[in-house]
């Protein structure tokens, strides 16, 4: 006799299965940055985001403010351990409290520490799309990148035992101009993280940059006992290593990013010291490339694949409608539509 499933049961397995799906969206499929249509961003003219709490509205102003002009700006700089120091005495008053529990005295203080714009000299290890906040209306689509930048870069990604980053973010309102000048994360970070939070290597080292943006204390990560530490000590079941960060303390937003010609230091674990190896301007080619910001399906020698969404590609040929880039060892005619030559 065939068993009938129970009705609460078929309820409870379809709603499991779509958040399951649900989840498989959370975090965006960018790979790269791109050029933004703020336009058609329902959040565009929210500063405080979709935040309710005073609390939040505040912290979410600040996480989207504009850039500003740098030209004649008389800039702090920072390494990541100077950045640090700055921030110390603040961090040691301040431990596990929100921005509602500061006393007025730390909050004048505080307002004096996140005005300024500072820039941050480091390394660039590891990349990755934001996931949906408050800060920008829950949008997928429109989210803030997260960068984890530290004064001696690891040649692999964050595992126990490892010192914790400094966070860095580009948001919606930043992203443009980091990219109309150049900027590609993939070129300069050592790793990048996928939505599923898996790691992959960009097949470099991580690249030593200048962070300008505005100093902002996240005091939602401000928990010593999960966010904030000095060493990783474990890693999540959500993959995510704890503590995340070295300090509540971010560049957020940063609004303009530089790629420093200087030493690369060599990875840390390798079996014997290579060696000193220069980095080297870059020097514009006649290669021209293009950046797919809509999933192509192709065909290729052995049944079909999809040129996913940030993939920056070699361009062969250009025609009205068409771009032919190469990927691997083919050469593929996709929409320019699908292009940011578009």
């Amino acid at each position: 006799m065939k068993r009938r499933l129970h009705p609460g049961l078929v309820f409870a397995t379809v709603i499991a299965l779509a958040g399951t799906v649900r989840a498989g969206q959370q975090i965006s499929e960018d790979r790269e940055l791109r050029e933004l249509d703020l336009t058609e961003w329902n959040c565009a003219n929210r500063p405080e985001g979709s935040g309710r709490s005073p609390d939040t509205a505040e912290r979410n102003r600040l996480k989207n403010r504009f850039a500003a002009d740098l030209s004649g700006l008389d800039l702090k700089s920072f390494d990541v351990a100077g950045l640090l120091k700055h921030v110390a005495e603040f961090d040691a008053e301040t431990k596990g409290k929100r921005r509602k529990d500061l006393s007025p005295e730390e909050k004048r203080r505080l307002e004096i520490l996140e005005a300024p714009i500072v820039s941050l000299t480091a390394y660039l290890v590891l990349a990755y799309a934001g996931p949906p906040e408050t800060t920008n209306c829950g949008s997928v689509d429109f989210h803030d990148w997260h960068l984890e930048v530290f004064d001696d870069p690891p040649d692999h990604p964050p595992q126990p035992g490892d010192p914790t980053p400094v966070i860095a973010e580009i948001t919606p309102r930043t992203q443009n101009a980091i990219y109309r000048d150049g900027i590609r994360l993939q070129e300069l970070a050592a790793f990048f993280r996928r939505p599923d939070v898996t790691y992959e290597s960009t097949g470099h080292q991580a690249q030593k940059v200048r962070l300008t943006g505005y100093l902002m204390w996240d005091d939602e990560h401000n928990d010593n006992t999960k966010d904030v530490g000095v060493t990783i000590r474990s890693i999540a079941r959500n993959r995510y290593h704890n503590p995340w960060r070295a300090t509540a303390w971010e560049i957020h937003p940063v609004i303009k990013i530089e790629r420093l010609d200087s030493t690369a230091r060599p990875r840390e674990n390798s079996a014997t010291p290579g060696p000193e190896i220069r980095a080297t301007p870059r020097v514009e080619t006649a290669q021209r490339y293009v950046t797919i910001l809509r999933a192509v399906k192709i065909k290729i020698p052995y049944g079909e694949t999809v040129l996913q969404r940030g993939m920056r590609l070699p361009v062969v040929s250009q025609d009205a409608t068409t771009v032919t880039v190469r990927y691997l060892e083919g050469v593929y005619a996709v929409p320019i539509a699908s292009t940011d030559l578009r």
